[in-house]
């Protein structure tokens, strides 16, 4: 039993065996299925929300269990071992709640947390731009006010889980826009299929392939005045508000996608018999596999000194930024090296490593570069 085990609650451990049967009854005979056909697993997100799995950090009245941040981090960790898409998928649908939780007024949580934590509903947050990226002073979808509430119209791009979910927060620009502000907010859309102007293209990318994301396009939306998510310039407070927390939620899957990589590899080198012996016998796989194996333990120790500092409100980014750039590349290391060690075999296709490696590789980006977490990192370090 590790350090991080021991220290575990009652209600981590219930956490804990929601994720696992969820995982192994739910997920497991699905992962290879979701990853050829690409299609959107909604029936998966929906057995997670009957594991409550959805709302683990979000209070019991809403349908949630309450939990704390570490207990979130723990289940995506053990879902991510399993299907990256659908621990991705799961991440972004949970920091499309978070906003709504902290964020709506009492009418909008109860209309909309107990059907998102259910998985009837999923969510999706679309703040990046094509020619903006995510910078708030730059943005250029608007939302003009109108007698009746506001037509956005603007492009976005990636966002998890956009186009085919429930509700979308969308990041744009309030005109007329208030005095002293940038009047950067979000609101609330509807799926494409329930609003006029609303369209989505799916892109198609290297890994993660049950995730959806892609290009959405909004042409004179109209959205009632109840579709304001907080306050007129609250936006981009809302939608970088979960930062640490995503960052964190990353370098969960991280570990989750290469903790299945490793297994696979020290699985194999003792089954494996080459020369009379099992390839792990050999120093030049013992040497992958040390190296695996303290990565990858390297990058947990991390990730949850982040999850538990943030549970326990002292979420700092300079960690979140830390523990998200060592377990992406403890996530790619783990399953190109358990890639050599399988040989050849390691590149099929019917085998699952080139799968992990794809997964792994899009970590290093999403939820800013590793590059960008370094710079946070050593500025924090620096002073500067």
């Amino acid at each position: 039993m590790t350090l991080l085990e021991r220290a575990l609650s009652e209600e981590h451990h219930d956490v804990l065996d929601r994720a696992e049967s969820f995982a192994t009854e739910s997920l497991a005979p699905r992962a290879e299925e979701i990853e050829r056909t690409r299609a959107f697993p909604r029936d998966v997100v929906e057995a997670a929300g009957d594991a409550g799995l959805l709302g683990i950090l979000v209070p019991e009245e809403y349908g949630g269990l309450g939990g704390d941040f570490l207990s979130y981090c723990l289940a995506i960790e053990r879902i991510a071992e399993e299907s990256g898409a659908v621990a991705e998928t799961i991440q972004g649908h949970t920091f499309a709640m978070l906003p709504v939780l902290n964020f709506g007024t009492d009418t909008q949580r109860e209309r909309l947390l107990p059907d998102m934590v259910a998985g009837d509903a999923i969510g999706s947050m679309l703040l990046t731009e094509p020619g903006a990226g995510s910078s708030p002073t730059e943005l250029g979808t608007v939302a003009e006010a109108t007698d009746t509430g506001y037509r956005i119209s603007g492009e976005k791009s990636f966002g998890t889980n956009a186009g085919v979910a429930d509700i979308h927060l969308v990041v744009a620009r309030k005109r007329p826009q208030p005095e002293d502000s940038h009047g950067v907010s979000v609101f609330l859309v509807p799926n494409p299929d329930e609003v006029d102007g609303f369209s989505f293209e799916r892109g198609e990318y290297l890994g993660m392939h049950g995730h959806v994301t892609g290009d959405s396009t909004f042409d004179d939306v109209a959205v009632d005045a109840d579709a304001l998510l907080g306050a007129v310039g609250q936006g981009f407070r809302i939608a970088m508000g979960t930062i640490d927390m995503a960052r964190t939620g990353l370098g969960a899957i991280g570990c989750g996608i290469g903790r299945a990589a490793f297994d696979e590899a020290v699985e194999y080198a003792g089954d494996r018999r080459q020369g009379g012996k099992a390839v792990g016998e050999y120093q030049a796989v013992q040497v992958l596999v040390a190296e695996m194996d303290s990565r990858l333990e390297s990058a947990r120790s991390l990730v949850y000194d982040s999850a538990v500092r943030i549970a326990d409100g002292e979420g700092d980014t300079r960690v979140s930024s830390r523990a998200k750039f060592t377990a992406s590349e403890a996530a790619e290391f783990c399953a190109r090296n358990a890639m050599q060690v399988y040989g050849g075999k390691g590149y099929r296709t019917d085998y699952p490593l080139e799968r992990y490696y794809r997964d792994a590789r899009i970590l290093a980006i999403i939820g800013g570069t590793t590059e960008i977490q370094k710079t946070t990192v050593a500025s924090a370090a620096l002073g500067l």
